[in-house]
């Protein structure tokens, strides 16, 4: 089975079946958000808005329109399925033009520093106008582990354009850093830089959990980083500073009303430490991590906290902390931990040369 001939077939049946006209008020809200002012300006927009909606747009009911366009053709083939799921995993990248080879083409992500053989499925004739040096702004899925196929109108740009180019990748590795993490070896470096910035905190405050009070925040980090911190935590009473293996350093407030009910889980009968530690659990935006690192304390004491605020006298932490934290927090757990911070990629190296040059 020539998978890319079936991909060159199947991905157009697959924006056909997007404009249907069943997702018409889901297909307006995307198109709502990448044309404001509701006037379609540009087809090359117009197209990255309709293959995000088919590939990564989540319906109503939380699964992907991709998965009902697999599910309604039980004809397809295994590989076929594996290969039309597989185009969640799309890359968007800047991409320089490394090789233009008849039907395919070498493109190198500035963002990842991965390279791509691409294929078009307009064929051959898409790349006449490419040549090695230029740049490719667009969208590639997945066809083979070896191969993939541009997924929407790409924006083509000159050599010349390459400062400008360059700013733009590395400001898209510092606002999506997961883009950078699809490459393994970047991914293990922002790992290894994390556990020397956890060591290097844990040294300066003694442990990996330090709670202070709100108008010490700022004076105590700047003696350790350079980061800034929001102003309110200056009124805050207790402001907890967790440096997590997996989850890096964060900043978590009221800490010292919840840490007391940890301490002393009568205290979860009283509205104050009942809604502190309510806060904790229920907020989706809030992570487990400052829950687990006091239930590691004493899982007995932390069995009478959440069998006490839930009114589940049989709770007990080892057995069902995990799925109590997993039932709240679904947003945490629907994607990987990743690095909280990110290393200095080629793209960020280059783009301080460029700007000092005066290029940007």
């Amino acid at each position: 089975m020539d998978l890319l001939a079936r991909a060159a077939e199947l991905k157009p049946e697959l924006l056909e079946f997007a404009v249907s006209g069943r997702f018409t008020r889901e297909l307006g809200l995307v198109y709502s958000r990448f044309f404001p002012d509701g006037v379609i300006t540009d087809e090359a927009t117009s197209a990255l808005a309709l293959d995000h909606f088919a590939l990564e747009y989540r319906l109503p009911g939380g699964d992907l329109l991709i998965d009902r366009f697999v599910a309604e053709r039980p004809e397809l083939h295994e590989a076929e399925r594996a290969m039309v799921l597989g185009w969640k995993d799309v890359v968007e990248g800047i991409f320089e033009v490394h090789t233009v080879a008849g039907p395919a083409i070498i493109l190198f992500n500035l963002i990842d520093e991965l390279t791509y053989t691409a294929h078009s499925d307009l064929g051959e004739a898409a790349f006449d106008v490419l040549d090695p040096g230029m740049f490719m702004v667009g969208r590639l899925i997945p066809v083979t582990l070896d191969d993939w196929m541009i997924s929407a109108t790409p924006a083509v740009y000159t050599a010349e354009m390459r400062p400008q180019l360059v700013r733009a990748a590395a400001d898209a590795v510092l606002r999506h850093p997961a883009r950078v993490f699809r490459n393994p070896a970047l991914l293990a470096e922002a790992w290894q830089i994390q556990a020397a910035q956890r060591r290097q905190f844990v040294e300066h405050f003694g442990s990996d959990l330090v709670v202070l009070r709100g108008e010490e925040v700022a004076a105590r980090m700047r003696a350790f980083t350079s980061l800034e911190f929001p102003d309110h935590l200056h009124e805050e009473e207790s402001v907890a500073l967790i440096f997590d293996e997996r989850d890096g350093l964060g900043y978590y407030t009221d800490f010292g009303a919840v840490e007391a009910a940890f301490a002393d889980p009568s205290l979860v009968t009283r509205g104050r430490y009942r809604d502190a530690v309510s806060r904790y659990l229920r907020g989706d935006a809030v992570s487990p991590v400052p829950i687990r690192h006091l239930a590691a304390r004493d899982h007995a004491l932390a069995s009478e906290v959440f069998a006490t605020l839930l009114g589940r006298r049989g709770f007990t932490w080892p057995l069902d902390g995990e799925a109590l934290l997993r039932a709240h927090k679904p947003g945490y757990f629907s994607a990987p931990r990743l690095p909280a911070c990110t290393p200095v990629t080629g793209v960020l190296a280059e783009l301080d040369r460029v700007v000092e040059e005066g290029l940007v």
